[in-house]
């Protein structure tokens, strides 16, 4: 007995001194000032840290266990429920654990993974964090299939099921939420836990070269979500046995392109292409004004985003500055535009977003760099009814900090 203890010890012992271990990870803050809609300006800032020791078993497996916090204090506008809903504040925790299977003699890599991400939203400063209608918890387990074609390009597949609860979206709070002069705006979104859903996400992605600079990179993905506490709203405005499902599929493709003046002196440009179609069998109804809307949600956008970077000095420690200018047009085929008194009209709800980046990132040590960015985002719509909603917003931050890799 005690020469197999002795065994299985030594076995343990030799298989935990050929692990390798290489700590991976990096912190961002940036604080200045944020003007969202012509308001005085606030003083602002995000902050980023992420960590992700990647251990090596043996020639075949690798461990990629990661965490990450992120906050965001600038202003923004996202989609959380359809329509563009302002946010003064977000936050977000992530933990992910990555198993990689690379066989040096085959061309495969497999790559299962398990996530658990909690976002916290605040739609206002004195709102409490933890407390916001529309914080998620999102569970994701699955993985990808990764073909190597011609080192360092790949097609790879992926397939995930994820699970989106919204832990705060109680019928008390969503129907305070969604009530004006007592009357529920939005018949579909009333009730306990509607916002939760479950569902799947293929991907298909590929890289490859065209000519001796330029490279490609595509990708098609396509997202079943089904909400189980959701169900579809008809033209009286009641509810069907039929739960909501919605299917997302997006599309982007870009060029990349580098170029050299000199050893001192690169750049690389990148222009992408993005589609996105959601197809929804939920309908819409305004109670205040007894009005019924067939696929509400179903929307069709299309998007382009030139780029670049230049990279001044030595290779290693090079002074970068990104710029990046984008434009997005998103139409709902089944939801008329209002005029500002609220009253419908025949065309569709559209909106229109240009925006620009820029980033300069300025070493100072080894691993250490002053970062100054710049951002603009300035939409427009033909919603001129933006009592619950903002369609039409403009919003500017400029901040200043420090990151640090390791």
């Amino acid at each position: 007995m005690r020469s197999l203890i002795a065994v299985v010890l030594s076995l343990a012992a030799a298989s935990a001194g050929a692990i390798e271990w290489t700590p991976i990870g990096g912190l961002s803050a940036l604080g200045g000032v944020h003007f969202f809609r012509g308001d005085r300006g606030s003083l602002s800032g995000n902050a980023d840290a992420v960590f992700s020791p990647a251990i090596r078993l043996d020639e075949r497996w690798s461990l990629l266990p990661a965490a990450r916090s992120t906050y965001e204090g600038t202003r923004r506008v996202s989609d959380v429920l359809g329509a563009a809903t302002p946010l003064s504040a977000r936050m977000a925790h992530k933990a992910s654990f990555k198993a990689v299977w690379a066989d040096p003699a085959s061309r495969w890599r497999l790559k299962p993974v398990l996530s658990y991400k909690y976002s916290f939203l605040k739609e206002t400063r004195d709102e409490d964090w933890g407390k916001g209608l529309f914080d998620e918890r999102l569970w994701t387990v699955g993985g990808e299939a990764e073909f190597l074609t011609r080192e360092p390009h790949s097609l790879r597949v992926s397939l995930d099921w994820f699970d989106a609860s919204y832990p705060n979206y109680t019928s008390l709070e969503s129907q305070a939420a969604l009530q004006f002069a007592g009357r529920p705006i939005a018949r579909e979104l009333v009730g306990d836990r509607v916002l939760d859903r479950e569902g799947m996400r293929a991907g298909l992605a590929f890289d490859l070269p065209a000519g001796e600079r330029v490279r490609l990179d595509a990708a098609l993905s396509t997202v079943w979500s089904r909400y189980g506490r959701q169900k579809v709203v008809n033209e009286a405005g009641q509810f069907e046995e039929t739960g909501r499902e919605d299917f997302l599929t997006a599309f982007t493709a870009a060029a990349r392109m580098p170029h050299e003046w000199n050893a001192d002196l690169r750049a690389l440009g990148s222009l992408t292409l993005g589609a996105g179609v959601l197809a929804s069998n939920q309908n819409g109804y305004d109670a205040s004004r007894g009005k019924f809307m067939s696929r509400f949600y179903d929307y069709r956008e299309l998007s382009l985003t030139p780029a670049v970077r230049l990279l001044v000095g030595a290779p290693r420690e090079p002074v970068s500055l990104d710029l990046a200018l984008g434009w997005r047009r998103r139409a709902y085929a089944g939801r008329p535009s209002q005029d500002a008194s609220g009253s419908y009209s025949g065309a569709p709800l559209t909106t229109i977003e240009w925006s620009f980046a820029g980033t300069l990132t300025y070493p100072i040590v080894k691993r250490f760099s002053l970062v100054f960015t710049l951002e603009r985002v300035s939409a427009s719509s033909n919603q001129r009814f933006e009592r619950y909603y903002r369609y039409a917003y403009e919003a500017t931050s400029a901040l200043a900090g420090f990151r640090w890799d390791w």
